[in-house]
């Protein structure tokens, strides 16, 4: 299973919403592809950019995999991918 978050700039990812649980083979084909971040244990911080708001009420503009246990592709860790949190909630929507 992966958690799926939304992370602001210049935030670490658990201070994101989770905004849902999926099966790692759904994050792949309706998430992908997704660039690894980092190991588990070691929170990545979104990247930042030059914005006079705190972190905390910036829009959300990164969608963060988390994946708890490996399979035969991804290892455990943190993983970036290429959707916005637009496309990814339309996603996460179908199927619901």
């Amino acid at each position: 299973m992966a958690k799926i978050w939304f992370g602001r700039p210049g935030t670490q990812v658990d201070q994101g919403d989770l905004k849902g649980v999926e099966d790692i083979s759904w994050c792949k084909n309706n998430l992908g592809p997704l660039t690894f971040l980092s190991p588990p244990g070691r929170l990545p911080i979104i990247p930042g950019e030059e914005s006079s708001l705190p972190p905390s009420i910036r829009n959300h503009k990164f969608v963060v995999v988390e994946i708890e246990e490996g399979d035969d592709d991804l290892v455990p860790g943190f993983y970036l991918s290429t959707y916005t949190p637009k496309e990814a909630r339309e996603k996460l929507a179908e199927t619901r």
